[in-house]
C-alpha cells in the first residue's frame, strides 16, 4: 500500500510541476496552491496526466454507496475491476513525490516504526496512478520486493522517468519494469498518532 508520501517544493523538478499545475488552477477553483510537505489521503496535490499537470484529490471514488474512497489500486487486477478498468484504459497519471512512507509493526505489535522510501539517487519519484472523471486519483501498488516486504508486503508502482510517456499512453509493460531498487530508513520513533489514515486499500 501507500498511505502517505512527501512532496518537497524545494526540489526544482517538483517545483516546476507545481508551477505547471497552477497554470490550470483557474479551472479548478476549489484547489488552493500547494505548499508541499507530507501528503495525506483526501489532500489535493499536483498530478501529471498525458495532457497536463493539474491538481487532483487523493482518493478514487468507490462504486459502492457509503464506501470510502480508494487510495490504492492493485496493479495486478486494476484492469479487470469494474471500479478501475475504465481509468486503466483511458485515465492514467503519475504522482510525483520526494519519497513515500510505510510503517513496520514492532515486536509488541501495538506500535509501528515509520520508514522513508526514496530513489537511490534522490531523484524525484513518479508513482503510477489512475484518476476519475472528477479528478480523484489512486496510486497503483504491487507486491513488495523481498527486502521491502520485511516492512510491508505492498509497495507503490514506481515508474522509471524515461517510461512515464509509455505508462500514460497505455503501455502495461511498464508495470514489469517498475523501479524496485529503493533506499529506506526509519525516520521517527513509534507514535500512535502518526499512523496513516486507513481508507479503502486495494
Amino acid at each position: 500500500m501507500c498511505g502517505r508520501y512527501h512532496f518537497s517544493i524545494e526540489e526544482k523538478d517538483l517545483r516546476d510541476i507545481v508551477t505547471a499545475a497552477e497554470r490550470n488552477i483557474a479551472n479548478q477553483s476549489k484547489f488552493a496552491p500547494f505548499a508541499g510537505g507530507e501528503v495525506y489521503p483526501s489532500n489535493s496535490v499536483p498530478v501529471i496526466t498525458a495532457y497536463e499537470s493539474k491538481y487532483m484529490t487523493w482518493g478514487y471514488p468507490s462504486l459502492a454507496d457509503g464506501r470510502p474512497p480508494h487510495i490504492n489500486a492493485r496493479s495486478e487486477t486494476a484492469a479487470t475491476k469494474n471500479t478501475f478498468k475504465a481509468a486503466m484504459a483511458t485515465r492514467r497519471c503519475v504522482i510525483p513525490a520526494s519519497c513515500f512512507y510505510e510503517w513496520k509493526a514492532l515486536a509488541n505489535k501495538r506500535q509501528k516504526e515509520k520508514y522513508e522510501f526514496s530513489m537511490l539517487n534522490d531523484d524525484v519519484m513518479y508513482m503510477a496512478g489512475i484518476y476519475s472523471l472528477d479528478n480523484r486519483f489512486a496510486i497503483l501498488t504491487r507486491e513488495a520486493t523481498p527486502d521491502i516486504a520485511e516492512i510491508h508486503n505492498r509497495m507503490p508502482v514506481v515508474v522509471p522517468k524515461d517510461l512515464i510517456g509509455d505508462w500514460l499512453s497505455g503501455s502495461d509493460e511498464v508495470l514489469q519494469k517498475a523501479v524496485t531498487d529503493l533506499k529506506y530508513t526509519p525516520i521517527l520513533p513509534p507514535d500512535d498518532d502518526d499512523q496513516p489514515t486507513q481508507m479503502s486499500l486495494f
